[in-house]
């Protein structure tokens, strides 16, 4: 049977959370043995037991800001063997043991059925659309906002790869990629939410998501002063000591989303006309 690999999508910018990260990777998921790419841009990295692989995806040093997140990622599947991948993100912090088997089942269940695309492990990612003739699976709406969400999911690399665009932000890549995914029409799966609930029952329980903008969720600092895990926080602050953006900013941000804007709303008519 062939392996997944775990992918934790990350950039050097965020590289004090994989300390965190993998310490409670360790202790929360150890009957994992197989590998672990870590998508640096030219850092390495390593922990003890464990077979992180850094992918390095950034030509230079210097090269590294001038990156996207979608081009970061593009580049980091390219280096990667294995056809299907646990896709997760450097704040994911695990908070309980991960349901090894399960995640084996499902992987198991794409390798074995290639019309399975990608099966979101959470409650916390996308809107079902009803039972599936896989267990505790259901499909996934087709028309929603994020029916693509960078949440916990097994993908096929391929598909992942399908919809990735180089100059998308994560943001775009959710929002215009759910978009794409109207009209590209794979299978996309999610479990039952009668069965998988968040702080009930979860196949891979973390904290959703460990960092907002750019600063610490409070929801850490319990889990990781259980764990002896010291974080200097005052380098980023907390999510509710942040400031309101002001309005120029915002209105800036919006502007600035209009080239990407048209570019999606070209391709769609594109794809429509396939």
């Amino acid at each position: 049977m062939k392996k997944y690999a775990i992918l934790v999508n990350t950039c050097d910018k965020f590289e004090d959370c994989w300390i965190p990260f993998f310490k409670l990777f360790k202790i929360y998921w150890p009957d994992y043995n197989g590998k672990i790419y870590l998508n640096t841009e030219y850092k390495d990295f390593s922990y003890s037991g464990l077979n992180i692989i850094p992918l390095k995806v950034a030509e230079k040093k210097q090269d590294a800001d001038k990156i996207t997140w979608s081009e970061c990622l593009k580049r980091a599947l390219e280096k990667i063997d294995e056809d299907i991948l646990l896709y997760m993100q450097e704040d994911y912090f695990l908070k309980g043991s991960v349901k090894n088997d399960l995640v084996e089942k499902y992987s198991n269940l794409m390798n074995n059925a290639q019309n399975l695309h990608c099966i979101h492990l959470t409650d916390q990612s996308v809107k079902s659309a009803g039972g599936s003739k896989y267990e505790n699976l259901d499909n996934v709406e087709m028309n929603q906002r994020y029916r693509i969400s960078c949440q916990a999911a097994l993908w096929q690399k391929d598909i992942l790869a399908s919809y990735l665009r180089s100059y998308e932000s994560a943001w775009d890549f959710e929002e215009f990629g759910s978009k794409r995914s109207s009209k590209m029409k794979h299978n996309f799966y999610v479990v039952n939410r009668n069965w998988v609930k968040l702080g009930e029952y979860e196949i891979i329980p973390y904290i959703f998501t460990g960092i907002v903008q750019g600063r610490w969720k409070e929801e850490v600092v319990d889990l990781f002063e259980k764990h002896d895990i010291s974080v200097d926080y005052a380098v980023r602050g907390f999510l509710s000591e942040r400031v309101e953006k002001p309005f120029h900013k915002k209105v800036q941000y919006r502007f600035n989303k209009i080239p990407n804007q048209i570019k999606n709303e070209l391709e769609l008519l594109k794809l429509k006309n396939r």
